[in-house]
């Protein structure tokens, strides 16, 4: 975050709430951009890759948006999902491993992210395309998602996608979560924050406490892979345990060392969820109970 927008916001939440909670709302929206390694973007290089027509953004004037999407093999389709800020290269050290153990392997860059055109864009619009992206494969054998993307690949399930499992990584509990870790940052008043919350849930269209994993859990009533790093440096590793114990039928896998992305490359978390995944979902159900 510039810092000149950062002592801008300062100045207005004293003068100009009004004026504040408009930059504040500018500012989440706006996607960081994430600069993929060499290894990364040699892996996303050897994708089949797509320009896909969308909807029109919010956040985008032209009537010509798009997303980007990747794609490799044959088989069961299984999607990456990644974080805000993210994109798909950022995923793509999953897709040779389960390639080869006979999956399609399908991720994409969202609105403003990698790719894909734009500044700015919400979890909305992140969840319209996994829904867009479901459509064109007829269900996901199985979706695996990275902290924010987590949460939106969470909704889109609880609004009708189909995937038979679900692994999410580094994944806080709640969409509050990161609304509280924006507003630290900005270094917001308690009555700023409240401003916050209310207007970027009005704008999504739901309640702060719907936005929420271990709302989500309760409602889609299946088992899920939960993987997250002691030393995570984004989202603690707190989050996870208290997920866990909300996610019936949940599985936990404790990491060490590895960090908020460094658990996306790391051989043996890559075979837990290879693992995970292949096993038949009558097992799964049957081992929640």
């Amino acid at each position: 975050m510039q810092l000149f927008l950062k002592s801008r916001f300062q100045l207005l939440q004293k003068t100009s709430p009004k004026s504040a909670t408009k930059l504040a709302l500018k500012l989440w929206s706006t996607v960081p951009k994430y600069k993929p390694s060499f290894q990364e973007k040699i892996l996303i290089e050897s994708a089949g890759r797509k320009r896909i027509p969308f909807q029109e953004s919010k956040y985008q004037p032209s009537r010509n948006t798009y997303y980007t999407l990747y794609s490799w093999g044959k088989g069961p389709s299984v999607l990456l999902v990644h974080d805000w800020g993210g994109c798909g290269a950022q995923m793509a050290s999953l897709a040779q491993p389960l390639v080869k153990a006979g999956y399609q392997v399908i991720t994409f860059d969202a609105f403003a992210h990698g790719n894909s055109p734009g500044k700015q864009t919400d979890l909305s619009e992140i969840v319209g395309i996994i829904k867009n992206i479901e459509k064109k494969f007829n269900g996901f054998h199985a979706i695996i998602a990275h902290s924010f993307g987590a949460l939106a690949a969470g909704i889109a399930l609880q609004d009708g996608v189909k995937a038979n499992k679900l692994v999410v990584c580094s994944a806080a509990t709640a969409l509050d979560f990161y609304l509280r870790k924006f507003s630290k940052k900005l270094n917001a008043s308690r009555e700023m924050h409240g401003r916050i919350i209310v207007n970027v849930t009005n704008r999504l269209g739901m309640s702060i406490e719907k936005l929420s994993l271990v709302h989500i859990a309760a409602r889609l009533n299946r088992p899920v892979l939960i993987l997250h790093d002691q030393n995570d440096e984004v989202v603690d590793h707190r989050e996870a345990l208290a997920l866990s114990k909300c996610w019936p039928g949940s599985e936990l896998v404790m990491t060490s060392g590895l960090g908020h992305f460094g658990i996306l490359k790391d051989s043996k978390t890559i075979q837990k969820i290879q693992q995970y995944i292949s096993v038949p979902e009558k097992v799964l159900v049957e081992s929640a109970v």
